[in-house]
Formats: structure tokens, C-alpha cells, sequence
């Protein structure tokens, strides 16, 4: 593809320059009239000024189809990201859920209840046997 590009280019450039010796050698100028304007041009003029019209075009297809291509781009990212959201959101909800599963089956305890046995008035913790923890676990989710 490069390689005909490069072919395409010199091509070009050949038309460009046999058109601008062609037009250039001769001293006639061309009458126009449009729209009410009458102009007199010599061939190179209006070689110019055709080649600048070209030239705007492309600079303009070239503008709208970069837009096109960035503003397409921007709409699949903002869908990806959407996405995204939709799920962050429904996993967070999900998490909620589950939260407030949890807290309605769990009795309001406090936190130190499970973990600490009893308390001698000495200060030290008593480790309670396994039976007794059991039990004391069993009890509370009778209730």
C-alpha cells in the first residue's frame, strides 16, 4: 500500500508540473463571467486557483472523517464505561444485600462477645471449654 502511494504521489506531482509549463507559456488571459462578476485570469491563475480549491476539499474530508472517527471512538469508550459502572453499581448493591442479610440474622451482640469468655475480678480472661461455646453460640441463635 505504501508503495502505491509513493507511485500515486509522483504521478501526481508529474501531472502537476507538466500542467503548471503547459498553462505557464502562455500569456492569453481566459474572460469568466458568474453570477453577475466578470474576471479575467490567465491559465496559471486559474491553475491555482483550482489546485487551492482541491486543496481545501481534502483539508475538509480530512477534518470531518478525523470527528467522525474521535467522536465514534468517545461513544464506544463512554458505552465501555457505562458498562462498567452499571456493573460496579450492581455488584455494590449485591454486597448491600448481602450486608443486610447478615445483619438481620445476626443478633446485636457486641463485637468483643464471641472472642471474650468471662472475666475474673482479677482481670484475666478465662478460656471457656468447647462444649460451653457451643452451647453459648446454639443459645443465641435460638433467640
Amino acid at each position: 500500500m505504501i508503495l502505491l502511494g509513493l507511485i500515486l504521489i509522483v504521478v501526481a506531482l508529474g501531472a502537476v508540473a507538466f500542467a503548471a509549463a503547459a498553462v505557464g507559456s502562455s500569456s492569453t488571459s481566459v474572460h469568466l463571467s458568474a453570477a453577475g462578476v466578470d474576471v479575467s485570469v490567465t491559465p496559471l491563475a486559474m491553475f491555482l486557483a483550482g489546485a487551492a480549491a482541491l486543496l481545501l476539499l481534502v483539508l475538509g474530508l480530512w477534518l470531518v472523517v478525523s470527528s467522525v472517527r474521535r467522536k465514534a471512538a468517545r461513544r464506544i469508550e463512554l458505552r465501555q464505561l457505562r458498562k462498567e459502572q452499571a456493573a460496579a453499581a450492581a455488584e455494590e448493591e449485591a454486597a448491600r444485600e448481602r450486608a443486610a442479610d447478615t445483619a438481620a440474622t445476626t443478633p446485636l451482640r457486641p463485637a468483643h462477645y464471641e472472642t471474650a469468655g468471662p472475666v475474673d475480678t482479677t482481670g484475666q480472661t478465662t478460656v471457656l471449654p468447647e462444649e460451653t461455646r457451643a452451647e453459648r453460640r446454639a443459645d443465641r441463635h435460638v433467640e
